[in-house]
């Protein structure tokens, strides 16, 4: 049988979580967990939403070229080079140095060869039947002419034309003038100084005119279209010197990071209203649309991927580190599949191509770097009789998508953290309260009973006007209180209701007795009259007890306390304790080493508290043996001890020795017992302040009741 821990140990005792607290505590943390789900299942969702809408994109970017190579003809091969556009003039353009004709693209024009405006050059790209016409504005603030005779080409102010065949050879050619007016037009060797032949090239193949301007020169030429290859190629320069020397300050080039002309050609376009149109529809926020021709050569390009990609560095402070890490925890809760690797990009992409080009409709995915995925698109573009045309592709990024998802991840994740504070917050506020009312109820149960067992009050005030739970339980305690109350009113009324209803037929059996013995009686019937005396006798005796008893806490109330000398009462009572009947001696000894231990007390209760330890310790003592009264003083308390030689007191009644209607005794004293001589004893001690204990001694066998009260310090 497992013993009962003892009060220390039960408070020991480790806290484990109730079942009710672990289910509510998985729903807070299924909450952000199922709003970071259904964020990966919208995100999937709004991938595939996006692949679709590309897919249509596509369908319709084929559907706007199918059947029209003429728009597909008209879009310049771009690939890595610069595409300069040209404009569609309405009729025969005169080369003469004006701009009238130029009027409605000055807007249009294209400036090159610096950083700023003012060190650089404006071209102007027109186009009329077979011919090229062109319109450049150099700004210069000093303008070297070339001076006839010189067998050197590049010691003046001239523009270079690199314009390579359709054999792959290049052209080369200097435009020079010698005066403002018409311009010579030479074909020179790699130096771009040294000329292939005697004289210029014929004013009816190009032509060239120079005007001069404030602030520089304008030069406008004319040069028949077949000087250009199938890819439309050209490049041109802009040669500035400035000294009589020939020596050059710079060359301004259509590419700026370039000064060699011959290494980077530059791509003429024809500008087309109705292929412009149809690009400029095209173009979407975060994806970009090419279109190639059937040998896949990039004919059109139109937006590009978006490159606005959260990304995870490294923190420093604190509070950084914690949003990287959460950064890293979403983005593993939220993985993003990894199709392919960012090295497989261009494979995937001609594959896309591949399959386009056998007239299929392809679609794949890719990661462009570790945050961001790509979708793809590859459709066919054909004649009205199935023929292919070209392919286009659209490349869109999901950037967008993954940035806005972070940052509603991040926001979820930030509003799930204060919910689930807050919750916990106004729960702990809720169950602090909830535990408080319990313990404030706890603590009202256990002052309603005095240290006796008796309740002090008939209800309770604590939360009896609450709706809740702990309201309902505080009424029905309330009412049990009241019920014990009432019971217990009618239990303290109930001795002396006795003692009233008893001693009426007792006092007349009485008289009976005592008359019937005042007429004689027969010797033979004497002895039954002496035996009913003796018990009647012994009830009236139990009837006072018990109504002493009930009346000593209504007494004990009336009592005042004052102080008194105890080592002088109990001296004082001691002394007048009669001797032993057999021995003639003194049975009862006092001992105190205290001349004055003062005490609040009511002197006549103490002297009653006595009387009762020493009845008991003669009823239990041995014979002829001595009971030993003793005092002391040690701290803030004295104890008062009544030691007598006897038997122990049994185990059993060690635990309510001190309460009423109990008694050790067996009969054959002669006297009535009802259990109440200790009882009295712990009511007086408890009104006292005090308390009392029982212990069994040994060497010799005796027991010894301590009495415990405070002292007075006055």
């Amino acid at each position: 049988m497992n013993k009962p821990l003892p009060p220390n140990k039960l408070n020991q005792r480790r806290w484990r979580p109730s079942a009710q607290a672990i289910v509510f505590l998985l729903i807070l943390i299924s909450m952000p967990l199922l709003s970071y789900r259904f964020l990966a299942e919208t995100r999937v969702f709004m991938i595939e939403g996006q692949s679709q809408a590309q897919e249509q994109l596509a369908q319709g970017v084929v559907t706007l070229f199918q059947g029209r190579e003429d728009l597909l003809q008209e879009l310049p091969y771009l690939d890595s080079q610069q595409v300069v556009f040209s404009h569609p003039l309405s009729g025969q353009v005169e080369v003469d140095g004006f701009t009238g004709e130029w009027l409605d693209f000055q807007l249009f024009a294209n400036h090159f060869g610096g950083d700023d405006v003012k060190d650089g050059y404006s071209l102007l790209l027109g186009e009329y039947k077979e011919r090229i016409y062109g319109l450049v504005r150099i700004q210069d603030d000093v303008t070297m002419l070339r001076q006839r005779g010189t067998k050197q080409l590049d010691l003046s102010d001239h523009l270079r034309l690199s314009l390579p065949d359709r054999n792959g050879n290049e052209r080369r050619l200097i435009i020079a003038a010698t005066k403002p007016g018409n311009m010579e037009v030479w074909y020179v060797r790699d130096d771009w100084a040294t000329p292939m032949y005697r004289t210029p090239s014929s004013s009816f193949i190009i032509q060239a005119v120079m005007r001069p301007l404030v602030d520089g020169y304008l030069v406008e030429f004319a040069l028949p279209r077949y000087f250009l290859n199938e890819r439309q190629e050209f490049g041109l320069a802009v040669a500035d010197v400035d000294s009589d020397d020939g020596t050059m300050r710079h060359l301004k080039t259509l590419v700026d990071s370039d000064t060699n002309i011959e290494s980077h050609y530059n791509l003429l376009a024809m500008r087309s209203p109705e292929a412009n149109k149809i690009l400029a529809s095209l173009d979407r926020a975060n994806s970009q649309i090419i279109i190639y021709d059937k040998q896949l050569q990039v004919r059109a390009s139109v937006g590009k991927l978006s490159t606005d990609v959260p990304e995870l560095t490294e923190a420093n402070g604190t509070l950084e580190k914690m949003q990287y890490w959460l950064n890293r925890a979403l983005d593993w809760f939220v993985a993003i599949p990894a199709y392919l690797s960012t090295s497989q990009e261009a494979s995937q992409e001609q594959e896309l191509l591949n399959k386009a080009l056998n007239n299929e409709f392809a679609t794949g995915r890719w990661h462009r770097n570790p945050g961001e995925e790509v979708l793809g698109v590859a459709a066919p573009i054909t004649d009205q009789e199935g023929g292919l045309l070209g392919v286009v592709m659209i490349k869109q990024s999901t950037a967008q998508i993954l940035k806005l998802q972070q940052q509603a991840m991040e926001n979820i994740t930030l509003l799930s953290f204060t919910t689930m504070v807050a919750i916990l917050l106004v729960l702990l506020a809720f169950s602090w309260r909830q535990a408080y009312r319990v313990q404030r109820l706890g603590r009202e149960a256990q002052q309603i009973v005095d240290p006796s067992g008796r309740l002090r009050t008939n209800q309770l005030q604590s939360d009896v006007r609450s709706t809740d739970r702990i309201g309902a339980l505080a009424r029905s305690f309330s009412d049990v209180v009241e019920r014990l109350h009432e019971h217990q009113q009618f239990i303290a009324t109930m001795p002396r209701t006795l003692r009233h209803e008893i001693n009426n037929p007792l006092n007349a059996t009485m008289t009976s007795l005592e008359n019937l013995q005042r007429h004689g009686v027969a010797d033979d019937q004497q002895r039954y009259l002496d035996i009913a005396q003796r018990g009647l006798v012994k009830i009236g005796a139990i009837v006072e007890k018990l109504a002493d008893a009930a009346n000593l806490e209504e007494a004990l109330q009336e009592d005042e306390l004052e102080p008194l000398n105890l080592a002088y009462l109990l001296e004082t009572y001691v002394s007048h304790q009669e001797r032993c009947v057999n021995t003639g001696q003194v049975d009862v000894v006092f001992s105190c080493e205290e001349v004055q231990v003062a005490v609040a007390g009511v002197d006549y209760r103490i002297e009653q508290l006595l009387d009762k330890l020493l009845d008991n310790a003669r009823d239990f003592r041995l014979p002829n043996s001595t009971i030993i009264v003793r005092l002391y003083r040690k701290g803030l308390y004295c104890y008062l001890e009544v030691e007598n030689q006897g038997p122990h007191i049994p185990e059993s009644m060690q635990g309510n020795l001190f309460s009423s209607m109990v008694s050790a005794r067996q009969g054959g004293t002669g006297q009535a017992h009802f259990g109440l001589g200790l009882y009295i004893v712990r009511m007086i001690a408890l009104y006292h302040e005090g308390e009392v204990s029982a212990h069994n001694l040994v060497n010799p066998q005796s027991v010894m009741f301590r009495v415990r009260l405070p002292v007075l310090l006055v």
